[in-house]
């Protein structure tokens, strides 16, 4: 099984699932946003920080074959949804989309006419920062 963890490089991203489909912000080219590689078939997309010598911290996923508590997410709707997580808070609702947010496990699903459609996965932000420092240190 493949596995990858915050703060992983880039490089073992390309050691477990090879080159991207594509590349957004390469080298952090804006000065602002993340790296960001996407693995269509796959249903993943990496974000490494600039700021912090491009380690690892987030990930999206599309895949419906993406499992928490042996609980398939994608195509969830969203009664089946705050079923299996109760804990969940809506922060956004525009009618269309809807993003819930689990913050003990930073976890944010995002709805799109009430079914799971992405799920985005990011470490404990302080853990991150003691791992990596702040920028400019």
């Amino acid at each position: 099984m493949k596995s990858i963890e915050f703060c992983d490089s880039k490089e073992k991203a390309n050691m477990l699932f090879g080159a991207p489909d594509s590349v957004e912000n390469e080298l952090g080219q804006d000065g602002v946003s993340s790296e960001t590689w996407e693995f269509k078939s796959k249903g993943l997309k990496l974000y490494f920080d600039p700021d912090l010598e491009f380690r690892l911290w987030e990930i999206s996923l599309t895949s419906n074959t993406v499992q928490l508590n042996n609980i398939t997410l994608i195509g969830l709707n969203e009664a089946e949804l705050l079923n299996n997580f109760p804990s969940l808070a809506l922060e956004v609702n525009d009618g269309v989309f809807k993003e819930y947010v689990d913050s003990s496990q930073e976890l944010v699903f995002f709805l799109r006419n009430n079914i799971v459609e992405r799920i985005d996965l990011s470490p404990n932000l302080d853990d991150y920062l003691n791992k990596f420092g702040v920028v400019g240190n």
